[in-house]
């Protein structure tokens, strides 16, 4: 059942109709909806709400299908489904009944930034593994190019000092503005040499079309998300935004290639969800899944971690949301990593 046999077009994860959605598609949506709340700020909240619900929470409760879904995903990962979360929950309540929540935010904003560049990063290698016969350059000049945008977009952010992010206590790295200016300077040179780099592959008949355009949308997102749009909470949404739809697309590829177009007897469940027209099923599965976690989070735990902590709502919010969030982020670090022969089989990379 771990073997897949390799229907994608070359340069394609799945085909054109997937792959133009998952570059192109949900990049336009995330733009438009900055460019929406930008132009009326009232519109923030409602889309975020939205964000919350459809792909934020999806998002997460998707990376148990790589976890908990069928038995040996579970013994396999057990360590990261029954362990983590409490090691996690505890670093998360300790930091914010002795340092504050304000380190907890802080924390966030630049572990997500490096946690949505990392999973790019990993979506543009599996664009670059399915890119037989094409040139897509030197890896380590490429990672150079690939990181100097988001580097650039994050030390703009903290050169900014805001003072508060999704209405929270916030505090950024005394970035001075002269940094953060130089660093986009890098950053534009960079991809001059990168964008010359792939003029050259075209003219040898070389260029590696859907990774090219996978690698444009990636500095267009970070570039709009934290250069573009000053305003810190209208660039998260954005960049959120699409990181959430890209990861819950790329796991519902993952479990549709791992079956193959097969029931498996052992994953009766997974299988059946993840099959070829079934995608609304495995949707509306993990949403349903989601929204059932996420009410109980809302309208139980969170009250009664207030109570048991004696700490405030708003409080008892952050600390359940974080613990949520940071174990994703451990979780995605240890599960994605593209040289595990059996991923890159999976997934059809050289």
């Amino acid at each position: 059942m771990n073997t897949v046999s390799l229907a994608a077009p070359p340069g394609l994860l799945r085909g054109p109709i997937f792959d133009s959605g998952f570059i192109v598609g949900i990049a336009v949506v995330a733009v438009a909806a900055g460019l929406a709340v930008t132009a009326q700020p009232d519109l923030f909240w409602p889309i975020l709400a939205l964000d919350l619900w459809i792909l934020g929470y999806h998002h997460v409760v998707a990376t148990f299908t790589r976890l908990a879904f069928d038995h040996e995903s579970f013994r396999e990962h057990r360590r990261l489904v029954l362990y983590l979360p409490l090691v996690v929950a505890g670093a998360v309540t300790a930091i914010a009944l002795t340092a504050g929540l304000w380190l907890l935010v802080s924390i966030y904003l630049y572990w997500q930034w490096f946690h949505y560049a990392r999973q790019s990063e990993g979506i543009s290698k599996a664009y670059a593994g399915r890119s037989r016969g094409k040139d897509i350059g030197d890896s380590r000049l490429t990672r150079l190019m690939f990181y100097s945008v988001p580097i650039a977009g994050i030390l703009a952010v903290s050169a900014r000092q805001p003072q508060e992010f999704l209405l929270m206590p916030v505090k950024t790295f005394p970035v001075p503005h002269w940094l953060a200016f130089a660093a986009i300077i890098v950053a534009a040179v960079l991809c001059f040499a990168w964008l010359v780099m792939q003029i050259r592959a075209f003219k040898r008949g070389r260029l590696a079309v859907p990774y090219v355009a996978y690698m444009t949308s990636h500095f267009v997102m970070f570039a709009f998300a934290y250069l573009w749009l000053a305003e810190i909470n209208y660039g998260w949404l954005a960049i959120n935004m699409w990181h959430n739809a890209q990861y819950i697309l790329f796991v519902w590829l993952f479990n549709n290639r791992r079956f193959n177009g097969a029931i498996d007897p052992e994953r009766v469940f997974l299988s059946t969800i993840s099959q070829n027209g079934r995608f609304a099923l495995y949707i509306g599965v993990c949403l349903t899944l989601s929204t059932f976690i996420y009410f109980l989070v809302q309208h139980i735990g969170i009250d009664a971690l207030s109570r048991s902590l004696g700490v405030s709502v708003t409080a008892a919010a952050i600390i359940i949301y974080q613990t949520l969030n940071f174990h994703h982020y451990v979780v995605d670090a240890v599960v994605w990593k593209l040289r595990k022969p059996k991923l890159r089989n999976n997934l059809g990379l050289s």
